[in-house]
């Protein structure tokens, strides 16, 4: 089932969008060959661009745009001032499924322009006790020392009566990375956006539910997620070198006056209701405080941004009868304070303070038609006022504070044609809207006060069409996306954010075959690029830069399990190349392709428990990745990890 796309549960096959559900059996495999949820969706999603092989999901769009990332309905992204962090903030270990909207998405709104990234946490399992225990390690097969890596982890589940409950604990340990030639990878391989080598993660989920009756449910949700680094090799090296294709090496010495890292405290209510005078309700009150700290870099204060959240959510899906037809409302209301600043921990603050209230009400209708489709279609209205303190530039301009009002009404509209029993074609619009980093717009540009920044926000029409089919031995999907926005945000050369009218194209398509009982076959295609028009007069002169448009991405597998005592999974990653005539950062150098290989692996019932291997890079492939490529500087030039192998155990009680 998916939740994200109408908010309430929907079967995947009955959606009018294009959506990906990584369920839980691939996202603990795929953790096993490499633990950051970037790279998961990166090797499982089509639309979504390829892993920065750091901390940082900078780099990473969904069809070309920023996406909005939940966990467990909660955001993690911070619009305000954006981070980059809101992947990188739980352990794959406590994931159930992850969902993936691609294109904009009206329903959940604040910020979802390029789509929606929902990570749902692990449920309660039927039993009054289970008990899962694991452990594992992992290394670089090119440099043994100081690449070792260890994590352990527990979970528990249970009901007891009407009372259910999940714990997920987690601990991994991270040493450093080392590339295909066995030399060590930068810290911070992407100058100063964010690293995981030497680093320590912590991550704590529960869960507690109680069924007050047969019809309703309240359960209250918690997270913890902490990831330090502290490495001795967290210096910026200036060595590298793009045009020669001198690789950026890691210099020794740490200078951050604060651990680089980020810290992610969770808090939900839900209260659910299955039959309320015939609707169903569900109703969320959440609390996040989200804390991340940059590396330092040369010349410049080390800076960190805090994010403090609550909101609610409600959701009605009201059933309505119309003579011999029927067809479902669904309608509510959401509210969203956000507190968000960028601070120094060795220097004076150059940003403001950013306080925003939107509240936005929304009504989506989902009929069918007749035997043949169905459609869906709705309206959303958001009112955002963001306050914005007084504050000084780092040039000493002084920037009086004041009030942003942004009202906008959002629509969307969405078809399905059953084209035969098996075989589906659909398409649709819809509109997306974000204050898109109206902080870093403030502080970078020279405004003289702070209304003149009203201009910077976002809104982005989002159309596709699409085909979609489930035949006996193999499944399969192809879409065709386009997307426009009179002021998608890109940065210029000297690392100031801008805002020009832009266009994003592309194609993407699946394919899965059940060759045999016991072998699957499939992969991803994507293909996208983006113009953008400097002028506002209509002719797109240039190339969006490669930090917003990925190149070609295809994705491999093939999964074998010959009976029950284990199982198999081989797959391949291709990333294109790319030709970019553009003269904005990330944009002034073409990019060169790569290929990668990963093996995983179960066996079965060793010793009452399951044995786990992955190889990640398993022919030890040496290649630069995208995000890396694209900045073309002399400190950011890092290779990706060279072959990497991990080994665990988990066992169940």
């Amino acid at each position: 089932m998916l939740e994200s796309a109408t908010r309430t549960e929907t079967p995947v096959d009955e959606t009018t969008r294009s959506v990906t559900v990584v369920d839980r059996e691939t996202v603990q495999e795929q953790r096993r060959v490499d633990n950051n949820i970037g790279d998961i969706l990166s090797k499982q999603v089509p639309g979504f661009s390829q892993s920065t092989e750091a901390n940082t999901d900078f780099g990473q769009t969904l069809r070309g745009r920023t996406f909005l990332t939940l966990i467990d309905g909660v955001p993690q992204s911070t619009p305000l001032r954006d981070g980059r962090r809101s992947l990188n903030s739980i352990g794959g270990e406590a994931i159930e499924q992850v969902e993936v909207i691609r294109g904009g998405t009206a329903m959940y709104g604040f910020g979802a322009t390029g789509g929606l990234v929902n990570i749902i946490t692990k449920r309660p399992e039927d039993g009054e006790f289970n008990l899962e225990v694991g452990t594992g390690l992992s290394f670089s097969t090119e440099h043994g020392d100081d690449s070792l890596n260890w994590e352990t982890n527990l979970n528990a589940t249970g009901r007891t009566g009407r009372l259910d409950y999940v714990f997920s604990g987690s601990f991994l340990q991270r040493g450093g990375r080392f590339d295909a030639d066995g030399d060590r990878i930068p810290a911070d391989p992407v100058g100063a956006q964010g690293g995981i080598a030497d680093s320590d993660t912590t991550n704590l989920m529960f869960k507690l539910g109680y069924q007050l009756d047969e019809d309703q449910r309240l359960e209250v949700s918690t997270l913890y997620y902490d990831m330090a680094q502290d490495s001795n090799f967290a210096g910026i090296s200036f060595a590298g070198n793009p045009d020669t294709d001198t690789k950026t090496p890691a210099l020794r010495g740490n200078f951050n006056p604060v651990d680089p890292g980020t810290e992610n405290r969770n808090l939900s209510l839900t209260y659910t209701n299955e039959d309320l005078l015939g609707s169903s309700v569900d109703l969320q009150l959440y609390h996040a405080d989200i804390d991340v700290v940059y590396s330092k870099f040369p010349g410049f204060s080390q800076t960190r941004i805090a994010s403090k959240k609550h909101g609610a959510r409600l959701t009605v899906e009201t059933p309505v009868t119309l003579g011999a037809s029927g067809f479902d409302v669904i309608w509510g209301f959401d509210y969203l304070h956000d507190e968000t600043e960028q601070t120094a921990t060795d220097g004076p603050n150059t940003s403001p303070f950013l306080e925003q209230d939107a509240y936005a009400g929304f009504v989506q209708v989902n009929a069918p038609v007749g035997e043949i489709g169905k459609l869906s279609g709705g309206v959303r209205h958001e009112i955002i006022d963001v306050d914005v303190s007084d504050f000084t530039r780092a040039d000493g301009t002084f920037v009086p504070g004041g009030k942003l009002e942004f009202d906008e009404t959002l629509f969307n509209v969405s078809g399905t044609l059953y084209l035969s029993d098996r075989t589906d074609l659909y398409a649709g619009f819809s509109q997306g809207f974000t204050v898109a980093d109206i902080g870093r717009s403030i502080t970078d540009n020279t405004f003289a006060t702070t209304s003149e920044a009203k201009s910077e926000a976002q809104k982005t029409d989002n159309y596709e069409i699409g085909l979609r089919t489930r035949q006996n031995r193999w499944d399969g999907t192809v879409a065709v996306f386009f997307n426009e926005s009179d002021n998608g945000a890109t940065f210029d050369q000297n690392l100031n954010i801008v805002k020009q009218p832009e266009q994003i194209y592309g194609v993407e398509a699946t394919l899965d075959v059940y060759a045999t009982d016991t072998l699957t076959l499939g992969g991803t295609f994507t293909w996208l690029e983006g113009e953008v028009d400097f002028d506002g007069d209509g002719s797109f002169e240039e190339d969006l830069p490669s930090t917003r448009i990925a190149p070609a991405k295809i994705t491999a597998y093939a999964d074998y399990a010959p009976n029950d005592k284990w199982r198999a999974r081989f797959q391949a990653l291709y990333s294109g190349e790319r030709n970019v005539n553009s003269t904005q950062f990330g944009g002034t150098s073409d990019i060169d392709d790569y290929l990668v290989f990963d093996l995983y692996g179960e066996i079965y019932d060793v010793a009452g428990g399951t044995v786990e291997l992955g190889i990640d890079n398993i022919f030890n492939a040496d290649y630069t990745p995208v995000i890396n490529q694209a900045y073309d500087l002399s400190f950011a030039y890092a290779r990706a990890p060279g072959r990497t192998v991990s080994i665990g155990y988990t066992k169940r009680f």
